[in-house]
């Protein structure tokens, strides 16, 4: 429960400044399940994403975590963040760098690292529908939980889309998707895809249903598993 306020507190204390900047969009998650009986369970998991869309520039950044366990045991722990600056060099091609961070030590990972540079499009852009997709070279840093190796470090290749479909005023549907490899050793690649849906209750909260798949080709120590996966029904502020 006390990372449960955090992340309330975080989303009530944004600056003022941020808020009512013109363009910035702010959004807040939130999910807590508990279940008793002849084995407890508890999870919690919370999101906070902004954006801002200036015209030429655009920035968007997201920080996630995801804790769970049953009894007293610990058995999900993913903390990850992710920025990434665009700027518009045509009316839909954009150069952007990019940076993100996970903690998983579930899936082998005390950290993941990654940072650099790359082009996308926007594909479509209506008022139902946005498709954008980039390509990006990254620098990865790797440092493993457990395993024979303590840390890698290596260039690859990242092909991202991300989609959103407003199917009326009060339902929107979301699709994000991912696919990176090492240029180092080919064996060494990540593919992840959320499908969401949003749907307005009233003012602005909303409700929100999430399906994320993460799957890891080469595992970083002998007791983790390829692929991670996890449903979300979550409370959603945006502000």
């Amino acid at each position: 429960m006390k990372i449960a306020a955090a992340v309330t507190a975080a989303a009530l204390l944004t600056p003022a400044v941020v808020r009512a900047a013109e363009g910035w969009k702010n959004r807040a998650e939130l999910s807590y399940t508990r279940t008793s009986g002849n084995t407890e369970t508890e999870a919690l998991a919370g999101t906070l994403e902004t954006g801002l869309d200036a015209g030429t520039h655009r920035f968007a950044a997201t920080a996630t975590g995801l804790y769970g366990k049953t009894e007293s045991e610990p058995t999900a722990s993913r903390w990850s963040a992710e920025g990434r600056y665009e700027r518009l060099l045509t009316e839909r091609l954009f150069g952007f760098v990019s940076v993100g961070y996970l903690k998983d030590t579930f899936s082998g990972y005390d950290a993941r690292l990654e940072v650099g540079p790359g082009v996308g499009y926007d594909v479509v852009k209506s008022e139902a529908h946005e498709l954008k997709a980039r390509l990006g070279v990254l620098w990865n840093y790797d440092n493993f939980a457990a395993g024979p190796e303590a840390s890698d470090t290596y260039a690859s290749g990242k092909a991202a889309a991300d989609y959103e479909w407003r199917i009326s005023d009060t339902v929107t549907f979301q699709q994000a998707l991912d696919y990176s490899i090492s240029f180092d050793d080919t064996d060494v690649y990540f593919l992840n895809s959320t499908s969401g849906l949003v749907v307005a209750l009233a003012g602005n909260l909303s409700l929100g249903l999430s399906y994320t798949v993460n799957y890891q080709n080469a595992l970083p120590a002998p007791d983790a598993e390829h692929v991670d996966t996890k449903f979300l029904t979550s409370l959603v502020v945006d502000f």
